[in-house]
């Protein structure tokens, strides 16, 4: 699982503060876990094995004394990738576009790739001021998670007293049937660790699955 992490709070005051209200500071890193279950196992003790291991490692990067570093190397990287593609896209515009040449050596794929991407905001009611709003009451939140193409994304955080959960996926790499079926029973693990009769709604839409829990 891949996941982001916010960088505001490793900011300078002077730079976190400029005219606009749209800004991007986060990282990423993965969550590790294996794929596989023991075919002689408890399975309630795996998983919260595997959540308190998945904890861990969140922790672990978000305090990670190299965490600025690393995350100032990954800004220049792709920094440098996007303007090789912006240049490759206004070069297609143009119609002078020249294919590069395929490597000579084969490109060593990595051993593994993500399943599912991990966004938590953690509680936005801390972000919101109610009471600013008079007589209007804030009860939804649209967020515009970036998620990319072959790929699902879990993007959840708290409003208005309220978990909310979206599953976004990319329709045109991933099987339906199969998404609804890991999202179903996601909602009832989500249902089961909030105890039975918590208040559950599930919304379809186009592009994503939502459940406000």
């Amino acid at each position: 699982m891949y996941s982001a992490v916010g960088l505001q709070p490793y900011m300078r005051a002077e730079a976190a503060l400029n005219d606009s209200y749209m800004h991007l500071a986060i990282g990423y890193f993965n969550v590790v876990l294996p794929s596989f279950l023991p075919r002689s196992a408890n399975l309630d003790a795996i998983f919260w094995h595997r959540a308190r291991a998945a904890q861990k490692q969140i922790v672990k990067a978000a305090r990670n004394p190299m965490a600025v570093p690393r995350i100032r190397e990954m800004a220049r990287l792709r920094g440098s990738q996007a303007r090789v593609w912006a240049k490759e896209d206004d070069d297609k515009a143009a119609g002078t576009w020249v294919p590069p040449p395929p490597p000579k050596k084969p490109v060593e794929r990595p051993l593994s790739s993500a399943l599912i991407g991990l966004s938590f905001l953690g509680n936005l009611d801390s972000v919101y001021d109610h009471s600013s709003y008079g007589d209007v009451r804030l009860h939804t939140v649209v967020g515009g998670p970036r998620q990319r193409s072959g790929g699902t994304l879990l993007f959840s955080y708290t409003f208005a007293g309220q978990l909310w959960m979206f599953l976004g996926y990319d329709e045109n790499g991933l099987d339906r049937a199969t998404v609804q079926t890991f999202w179903k029973n996601f909602l009832a693990l989500m249902k089961e660790l909030l105890q039975e009769g918590s208040r559950v709604r599930e919304r379809p839409a186009e592009d994503a699955l939502r459940a406000r829990l």
